[in-house]
C-alpha cells in the first residue's frame, strides 16, 4: 500500500490554503508550518518550525517551476503529512530556475519512520506537480475541495 501513497489521500480542506496573504518566502513559511500545526495538533510547533528551517538552511527547497517543497523528518508527526498553500501572488523563494513560488507543498514525516516511504512521496509528489496542467489546473481552483479533486483526477 506505501508504494500507492497519494497525495490527494494526505489532503483535507484544512490543510489546503488558497491566497495566502504573505509576500515574503519566511512570512509565507511561518504561515504554512503554523497552519500545520494547527491541522496536525502538533505538541511542539517551534520544534516543527527549527526542524524545517534546518532543512531550508540545507539547501533551498524551491524546486522550480513555480514549486516550493519544503520537507523535514520530525519527531512530532507519526505518519507523513502535508500541507498545500498557494500564495495569493508569487513569491521570490529563491528557486533553482529563479522563478518565483506559486504553490508550495510542506511534507513532513516521522524522524523514526521508513525513509523510503518519505523519499517516494517525495518523489511522487514531485513528478505530479512537475506536470504543467497540474500547476495550471491548481493556479485556477477557487476551493480546497476543487484542490483535491485536480490532483486526485492525475494521480490515477
Amino acid at each position: 500500500m506505501m508504494n500507492e501513497l497519494k497525495l490527494s489521500s494526505l489532503l483535507t480542506p484544512k490543510n489546503i490554503l488558497l491566497d495566502v496573504k504573505e509576500k515574503e518566502k519566511d512570512a509565507l513559511l511561518a504561515k504554512i508550518i503554523k497552519t500545520f500545526s494547527e491541522v496536525n495538533n502538533i505538541a511542539d510547533p517551534e520544534a516543527l518550525a527549527r526542524e524545517v528551517t534546518e532543512r531550508e538552511a540545507l539547501g533551498n527547497t524551491g524546486i522550480g517551476r513555480g514549486i516550493g517543497f519544503p520537507h523535514a523528518k520530525s519527531s512530532q508527526v507519526d505518519e507523513i503529512s502535508v500541507l498545500l498553500a498557494r500564495p495569493a501572488r508569487p513569491i521570490e523563494y529563491g528557486a533553482l530556475d529563479g522563478l518565483p513560488v506559486n504553490l508550495v507543498i510542506l511534507i513532513i514525516a516521522p524522524d523514526s519512520g521508513d525513509n523510503n516511504q518519505y523519499l517516494h512521496a517525495m518523489a511522487r509528489i514531485s513528478r505530479l506537480l512537475g506536470k504543467s496542467e497540474v500547476r495550471e489546473k491548481l493556479a485556477q481552483v477557487k476551493t480546497p475541495q476543487e484542490a483535491i479533486d485536480t490532483i486526485a483526477a492525475f494521480e490515477n
